[in-house]
């Protein structure tokens, strides 16, 4: 495939991930307080400025506090609809995150480890079954077993693990003239500017200026033919 040209026809750059590809701490909704985005309301996010770059219209799949689960099956879930020509750009979240389903509603809900190293049972606001305490003392007590015990000692084998999952599903996407950009948070994380850096409030997530320096570098790997993020 040759070098990305822009173009007068729209094809869709769909991007998958977690609050660094929602872009958290610079979008009104999130986080509640609106800390940097009160003080610093203008900007381009990252996913944004490399849709428009390319000419393309973003679709943004991305949810804050993702698993790597949650995010995969997002990009399941949308297969059918990626259309050639089109680009996948997926982040690879924190691999100890996990998903469980919701007794209220059946829904997958997306959890951290801080939810329970942090946390007792009693404290926390992490609840599954409103009815049913003794349910929520148990499972709670048991996650933050498996937690501890397996996903936080082996996180490398997790994320390779995801890694090669998410790897071999844009691979085949590929096959269908879908160009893609595979990145993984915890290679890019600190390499560009953090709110934190600007306000000092420790939010983590990127600045205004870490969102454009993430974009040109999206930018660069895209327009020299790369689809793995390296640094």
């Amino acid at each position: 495939m040759g070098t990305l040209e822009k173009s007068n026809e729209k094809s869709k750059m769909w991007f998958f991930g977690d609050s660094y590809t929602y872009g958290d701490g610079c979008v009104q909704e999130r986080p509640p307080n609106r800390e940097y985005y009160k003080l610093k309301p203008h900007g381009v996010l990252w996913r944004k400025g490399l849709a428009d770059h390319f000419n393309m219209d973003g679709i943004n799949k991305s949810k804050g506090g993702a698993s790597n689960d949650w995010i995969l099956n997002s990009l399941i879930d949308e297969l059918l609809n990626i259309q050639p020509n089109d680009i996948v750009v997926f982040g690879l979240s924190w691999s100890e995150r996990f998903q469980l389903i919701d007794k209220r509603n059946g829904h997958h809900v997306n959890f951290l480890p801080q939810d329970f190293i942090e946390h007792t049972y009693k404290s926390t606001n992490i609840i599954l079954d409103d009815d049913d305490r003794s349910y929520h003392r148990e499972l709670f007590n048991a996650i933050k077993t498996v937690l501890l015990e397996y996903r936080v000692q082996h996180e490398e084998i997790l994320r390779d693990y995801h890694y090669n999952q998410a790897l071999k599903i844009l691979k085949k996407l590929e096959q269908s003239n879908v160009r893609f950009l595979l990145w993984d948070l915890k290679k890019a994380q600190f390499r560009y500017r953090t709110i934190n850096d600007e306000i000092g409030n420790g939010d983590y997530h990127w600045s205004w200026k870490g969102h454009n320096d993430f974009m040109l570098k999206c930018v660069e790997l895209l327009e020299n033919n790369k689809n793995e993020y390296s640094v």
